[in-house]
């Protein structure tokens, strides 16, 4: 078997004053949780067997979500290389009361995707490679001076 890839990115954006969704995480839930030995899926099918864990994850330095993960299926690492899989999604078990208030959030699993449902949350890193960026010009404001006299 080959040597198992491993990955860096983003598993969850910085917290929005409002949820768009339930399973999202307050700037509070992503300070505090922990993913560390949750399984690898791809796109959320538990009905398979992990592809891989997630070693480590911590809170990015503007409040993300940032994750460690181990590729240990062949196949699935090949596609993460390719660039086929390179979106992530944390798999989130939401309990509610009858009246539909969330009363937990727990992370079940992360799962390699083609695309995540929240914003930003890519593999940035395969092994020590960059292989995600995002770059942010304006040709406008860089030709325009921080601030027009009067």
């Amino acid at each position: 078997m080959d040597a198992p890839l491993t990955f860096r990115g983003i598993a969850h954006p910085p917290a929005k004053g409002v949820r768009d969704h339930p399973s999202d995480l307050s700037a509070g839930e992503l300070a505090i949780t922990n993913t560390n030995g949750l399984p690898l899926h791809v796109e959320h099918d538990t009905s398979r067997p992990s592809v891989g864990h997630v070693l480590a994850s911590y809170e990015g330095t503007r409040g993300e979500l940032r994750v460690i993960g181990q590729v240990t299926d062949p196949i699935v690492a090949a596609q993460v290389k390719s660039g086929e899989l390179r979106g992530l999604s944390l798999g989130t078990d939401c309990v509610a009361d009858m009246s539909g208030t969330v009363l937990s959030r727990h992370q079940k699993e992360l799962s390699l995707c083609e695309e995540g449902r929240r914003s930003g949350t890519w593999v940035t890193h395969i092994g020590d490679r960059i292989v995600h960026s995002v770059a942010a010009f304006s040709a406008k404001g860089a030709h325009q001076p921080a601030h027009r006299p009067r």
